[in-house]
């Protein structure tokens, strides 16, 4: 018996946990694309640690 997963069964994420995408996100805070992507890479494409960073910076 095999333990991989069936195809297109992805672990769940809890609704509002959908990881962002970078467009999505530059759109969302009126960032450029380039900026978006760089962000992404460093803090990853959780939304929450991304808005959380959002909210600090323009704290």
């Amino acid at each position: 018996m095999s333990n991989s997963k069936p195809a297109g069964k992805g672990p769940k994420t809890a609704p509002g946990e959908e990881p962002y995408e970078a467009d999505a996100f530059a759109k969302k805070y009126g960032l450029p694309i380039g900026e978006a992507k760089t962000i992404i890479k460093r803090y990853g494409p959780s939304r929450k640690k991304l808005d959380s960073h959002m909210a600090a910076r323009d704290a």
